[in-house]
């Protein structure tokens, strides 16, 4: 297993080929203290028997495919289930999450790896060719993946990091998040996006178009926060092409990041299922809403919504989208 260390700086990111994996970042908070600000391992053994996806690349197909399959082509392929059986979660069994990318490039600015991959259980055409660039630039980590493929194929690759700004490991409740969306996707038990998804965030607990803390937004009554003992939910960003997408700050350290993107939605998951005991940064992170994931992406189960955008890419077609965490003190 690889690892790239990027920055010489106040920020620092470490990248592992394991996963393709952001597996930490370093910042000051407003007193000058470096602490880390995303959850990650202290060695291979722990990364490898994790099963949080703390910083990994998911992919084909990152969120959720529902049960049943999807048809390209009038072919329908069934990915296996590793949802509690109830859909294909970042991929399935053996998503790119779990593989071993190559290191194909790095300095202390940028790392690129790439990954050549077919579905040993078919539920995904292939093979695909799949590549990750990291860059920093002083308080700024960019990440561009981009894919083609043999056979017409699903495609949602998505980076999957948990935020702690404190830099302590305590829980996100005192974190503040902002997030530039008027929709979002109520979903089912199984967290499979609702039939009358997409829904106005307008009056609902999903209404983060002004800073809210994330607390208060845990403990609402409203049954699909209750149902899922917190946020796990897609919000279908405002606008097109490149833009602002969310802010998260902890206010008592000032720390603050700043997402960009050209995805269509981004996946706010509260960490309330979070069990992984081997996160060893930040210190006592780890366990229930200790991080907060903000994975930018396209919209889950979409190879069985021709409502939603399509996600199918063909041969001669490039995938490529580009997120960027800008972090500053405020």
């Amino acid at each position: 297993m690889q690892k790239v260390v990027l920055g010489t700086g106040e920020v620092t990111a470490e990248i592992w080929s394991r996963g393709a994996a952001v597996n930490d970042l370093r910042m000051p908070d407003r007193a000058g203290r470096v602490a880390s600000v995303i959850l990650g391992y202290d060695c291979d053994e722990d990364r490898l028997a994790g099963s949080g996806y703390l910083g990994e690349i998911c992919g084909p197909f990152a969120n959720r495919i529902a049960a049943g399959g999807y048809v390209i082509d009038s072919v329908t392929y069934t990915p296996g289930l590793n949802d509690n059986g109830s859909a294909t979660l970042h991929g399935g069994q053996h998503g790119w999450s779990t593989q071993d990318w190559t290191v194909v490039e790095a300095d202390e600015n940028h790392v690129s790896l790439h990954l050549d991959w077919s579905d040993p259980d078919g539920g995904f055409p292939g093979p695909i060719h799949a590549d990750v660039e990291y860059r920093l630039d002083g308080w700024s980590l960019t990440h561009i993946v981009s894919a083609t493929v043999d056979a017409p194929t699903v495609l949602n690759i998505v980076c999957h990091p948990y935020f702690n700004l404190s830099g302590t490991g305590s829980a996100i409740d005192d974190h503040e998040l902002t997030v530039r969306a008027s929709a979002y996707l109520p979903i089912d038990q199984a967290s499979i996006p609702l039939a009358q998804a997409p829904k106005p965030v307008r009056g609902s607990p999903f209404d983060f178009t002004s800073v809210r803390l994330i607390g208060p937004a845990l403990s609402d009554q409203d049954a699909q926060v209750r149902d899922h003992a917190g946020i796990d939910h897609a919000f279908v960003l405002d606008g097109p092409g490149s833009r602002d997408a969310a802010r998260l700050r902890h206010p008592v350290t000032g720390r603050t990041v700043d997402i960009r993107t050209d995805y269509p939605a981004m996946q706010v998951y509260t960490g309330q299922f979070l069990s992984e005991t081997a996160v060893t940064h930040p210190v006592g992170a780890g366990t229930v809403h200790t991080g907060i994931a903000l994975e930018t992406e396209e919209y889950p189960d979409s190879p069985r919504r021709p409502d939603f955008p399509s996600t199918l890419v063909r041969p001669g077609q490039v995938y490529s989208r580009t997120t960027t965490w800008l972090f500053s003190i405020h």
